[in-house]
């Protein structure tokens, strides 16, 4: 079947699945919504990824479960908007049901940049503990809870820089499960858990929380209701390339939250025709290739190591996830260009807007690291505040002032991500 061109075209797809129908929230996801794509995809999960627009749009009515990743709260807020805001809690009164990880958990609680699904807020900043990553031990609450199918008490998930809730302390919010010992390879900022560190002195060397006690005990998974649909928020990442229990909790949650959907049906985005356009292929390569030539000049220079292949371990004062992000979209980007044998045309001229943006965006993130270098070797650096007035210029530049980036980062990821979303529901096309 062919379709008009020049618009935004839709089809709607019949489909009937015991667990239902999910539509993943992509808008501010990033490295987090290409994990959760790739996670949902090897579990052959039924799911399509919808934007800020189609939400507002009212496409979420054919779909059980919106499921949202991590990324930033506020900025999945800001491209909400008010009425995509309403439009998401319509949908839970209505009986849909919520599930967030990480950023998307934030986005449901109770703040100036929350959806207010249920009565959370987030723990004061001066109590949580801001840079904890890796794995760590999960005590369950109600071990006979469906999502504990098949799960011990005890068992090791993965966190990756968790927010932390402050429930109301009532029976409106159940905990399903608080976070126990972190596992061996666990970090907080740029120190491993396991070697015994003296957290006392740590933390009054860098001047923020370290001491991973501080979590032990802590809610890391919450459920409670919003009119007559169900809302379930996680601080850990069961989607975590190669974790199997993880995988297993994941599989768990979604039939929890989608099963026994009415078979209705729901909106795919149809996605634009693939042109043959040798030079933006090679070009996605090239940019593919600037990516891993700016890994190996960090790792040279002692910045970094690769952690997981979608995840760098940086120093502090390093802004590690925005590269590990922008490594991860490109290769995606430049992979995928590859084996559909081209991209659409929108996407065609996204990669050489990429090229030049890309370019510049290393060229002046070398000079940055080798001035970060230089001031970690005088003491503690920030991430976010230095006295050196060109690492702050260039920091500025390149990422803008705040822990939210902006800059020219943000520039090549809205553009990357543009590309992704369309490469991506291609491929949940077929195609």
């Amino acid at each position: 079947m062919r379709l008009p061109t020049g618009r935004a075209c839709y089809i709607i797809i019949i489909m009937r699945n015991n667990n239902g129908k999910v539509a993943v929230f992509w808008d501010q996801s990033y490295l987090w919504g290409l994990i959760a794509f790739r996670a949902f995809r090897a579990e052959g999960v039924d799911f399509d990824l919808l934007t800020a627009d189609d939400i507002r749009a009212g496409l979420l009515k054919g779909y059980d479960l919106l499921f949202v990743p991590g990324g930033w709260a506020s900025d999945k807020m800001a491209a909400l908007g008010e009425d995509g805001a309403k439009a998401v809690r319509t949908f839970i009164e209505g009986g849909g049901g919520y599930l967030g990880f990480c950023g998307g958990a934030g986005l449901a609680l109770t703040h100036d940049s929350g959806l207010g699904l249920l009565p959370v807020r987030r723990l004061p900043t001066g109590k949580r503990l801001p840079s904890f990553s890796g794995t760590i031990r999960l005590h369950l609450h109600g071990g006979d809870h469906p999502v504990w199918s098949g799960v011990e008490d005890g068992q090791t998930f993965h966190a990756w820089w968790p927010g932390q809730f402050s429930p109301p302390g009532d029976d409106s919010v159940q905990v399903l499960a608080e976070y126990g010992d972190p596992g061996l390879d666990a970090f907080v900022t740029d120190l491993p858990v396991r070697d015994g560190t003296d957290w006392q002195a740590w933390e009054e060397n860098y001047g923020i929380n370290l001491d991973p006690g501080r979590i032990r005990g802590e809610p890391a998974l919450i459920e409670s209701r919003h009119g007559a649909g169900k809302v379930l928020l996680s601080y850990i990442h069961f989607e975590t390339p190669g974790d199997l229990s993880g995988r297993r909790v994941l599989m768990n949650l979604l039939s929890y939250m989608a099963g026994g959907g009415d078979g209705g049906g729901h909106i795919s985005p149809e996605p634009p025709a693939v042109e043959q356009h040798a030079e933006a292929v090679a070009l996605a390569s090239s940019l593919a290739a600037e990516a891993m030539r700016f890994d190996r000049f960090g790792m040279e220079n002692l910045l970094w190591y690769r952690r997981r292949d979608w995840l760098l371990q940086w120093r502090r004062g390093v802004r590690g996830i925005e590269y590990s992000t922008l490594d991860a979209m490109l290769k995606e980007i430049a992979n995928h260009a590859e084996f559909a044998g081209g991209l659409d045309r929108e996407s065609n001229l996204g990669i050489r807007q990429l090229a030049g943006l890309v370019r510049e965006f290393y060229s002046g993130a070398r000079r940055l690291l080798m001035l970060e270098r230089l001031a970690m070797a005088r003491g503690p650096l920030s991430p976010l505040k230095c006295d050196d007035p060109r690492i702050q210029e260039l920091r500025s530049e390149l990422f803008s002032s705040d822990r939210r980036c902006g800059g020219r980062y943000r520039r090549i990821a809205v553009i990357a991500d543009a590309i992704l979303l369309r490469q991506l529901r291609r491929r949940l096309r077929g195609g």
